[in-house]
């Protein structure tokens, strides 16, 4: 593990040369990266690429954090593993992703080998993941605002309310699995939303905190247009032609999309199933 740290350590050099020129000229970094002769640690040059970003993105995320989501460090050794895990659970979708993606391309006649698309796939989502990041952190310029961020506390605040309460509701069920109605703990719970909806309206509504969106979703735009014109260059790198590249990405983005659907469900049974357990026995 150490000798591998120390491996990932050394490529911070060349590290901001490739973001660089990944960034600014996406289709000559292509090229580039296509006319090299296919090496044996093609994959872990793009992994160690993707650690260093996720590094980065962390320390950005510290510097300038979101503030609507903001990401902590682990403060003890269970949210280390905590975060570890995630982190590696991150790795892994992205390497579904991208057979997903590289499968669409070989169903239209992509011929190169898996291994140099992910190398390409890492590069251009590590870069992908400082810039959300730096995308996220917009959301600060709402925050100058003080009934946005006010508003905002008292939101937060409200979820964590609202959290017992639900998970009350939820095991209130009968045989067929159907909610049991409570009127007291219904009442409480419409009034408690009723105000956080309140709220948010009245953070939303205001001019900075839609400054600060609107910028979020500006660069949110440019990277997904930047995004496309590497997937149109890769194809046209590999002799497709204008639809069937365009076919590609779709059917890619809509097989992620399904992926990503099933992956929420999943998600969403083991919640399910952990407030299930905390239910008092009945």
């Amino acid at each position: 593990m150490k000798s591998y740290i120390e491996r990932v350590i050394a490529e911070i050099p060349l590290f901001f040369s490739h973001f660089s020129q990944c960034l600014f000229r996406p289709r000559h970094f292509i090229q580039q990266q296509q006319a090299i002769a296919e090496q044996p640690d093609a994959v872990s040059k793009g992994v160690e690429f993707l650690i260093l970003s996720f590094l980065i993105a962390l320390f950005i995320s510290q510097v300038l954090p979101e503030a609507t989501n903001p990401v902590s460090l682990p403060a003890d050794d269970a949210a280390f593993t905590q975060l570890t895990s995630r982190a590696l659970f991150d790795l892994f979708l992205l390497f579904f992703a991208a057979a997903i993606a590289f499968g669409c391309l070989r169903m239209v006649g992509v011929a190169s080998s898996f291994f140099s698309f992910f190398r390409l796939f890492a590069f251009f989502c590590g870069i992908s993941m400082v810039l959300l990041v730096f995308a996220n952190a917009l959301t600060n310029i709402g925050m100058i605002d003080p009934v946005v961020a006010k508003s905002w506390i008292q939101l937060e605040q409200s979820a964590q309310a609202l959290k017992p309460a639900m998970e009350q509701l939820m095991c209130h069920t009968d045989a067929d699995g159907e909610l049991i109605a409570d009127p007291a703990l219904g009442e409480q719970l419409q009034q408690q939303l009723t105000q956080a909806q309140t709220l948010y309206l009245q953070a939303t509504e205001r001019t900075l905190f839609l400054l600060g969106a609107g910028l979020q979703a500006v660069i949110q735009l440019i990277l997904a247009c930047w995004l496309f014109i590497a997937w149109f260059a890769y194809g046209k790198q590999q002799q497709l032609n204008s639809g069937k590249i365009v076919f590609s990405a779709l059917l890619s983005l809509g097989l992620i999309y399904f992926a990503s659907l099933l992956l929420s469900l999943m998600q969403t049974g083991s919640q399910m199933m952990a407030i299930y357990r905390s239910c008092p026995p009945t």
